[in-house]
């Protein structure tokens, strides 16, 4: 999934949950935090600060073919399906902290670990389109997003982890012109 995909996808999230009429009193649960800015030369600056509470009930009122009951119906792209990637997912657990994947190019780096209880991918590329992408999740979430059905993601076991790891940062992406943050806290 691109880059502008998984923003699109997350926007979408939280402007539902955001423009939502439910009025939430601040819980003592974790709070989903995005900031995004655009266009350095003008600041464009968009926050969401959000419960997850609240991220979890907007699962509900998401009007799409592809969300239904808090899990989103994936089509991938090419010969892996989500299957492939549970599989994969599997031994991922089974091999422990380790570098899975590494890429070094001459202006694009990537690299793909498990390590203290996180999946790591990090990528950077350089040159004329410089951008940065840094995802940090923990493992429970990433078994709680496999846990769907056939092509389907789970989202409502992945946001109700996400409520119990405490996990701070978990992507930030910076290209030429946007910077994205999304943390828990």
């Amino acid at each position: 999934m691109t880059k502008k995909r998984w923003i699109g996808l997350i926007g979408s999230a939280v402007f539902v949950a955001a423009t939502s009429s439910l009025a939430y009193a601040q819980a003592k649960t974790p709070w989903l935090h995005v900031e995004v800015k655009e266009n350095r030369d003008q600041q464009e600056i968009v926050k969401v600060n959000l419960p997850l509470s609240m991220v979890e009930t907007a699962l509900d009122v998401i009007k799409n073919e592809k969300f239904k009951d808090g899990h989103f119906h994936m089509k991938m792209h090419g010969e892996m399906t989500i299957a492939d990637l549970r599989k994969l997912w599997e031994e991922v657990k089974k091999a422990g902290d380790a570098e899975f994947v590494t890429v070094e190019k001459a202006k694009e780096n990537v690299r793909v670990a498990r390590s203290g209880g996180f999946l790591l991918v990090k990528v950077t590329e350089t040159g004329q389109k410089e951008s940065k992408v840094d995802l940090k999740v923990p493992l429970p979430v990433v078994d709680a997003l496999f846990s769907g059905p056939g092509e389907e993601l789970n989202l409502r076991a992945a946001v109700q982890s996400l409520q119990q790891s405490g996990v701070g940062e978990i992507l930030t992406v910076h290209d030429r012109n946007t910077d994205v943050k999304i943390w828990i806290e």
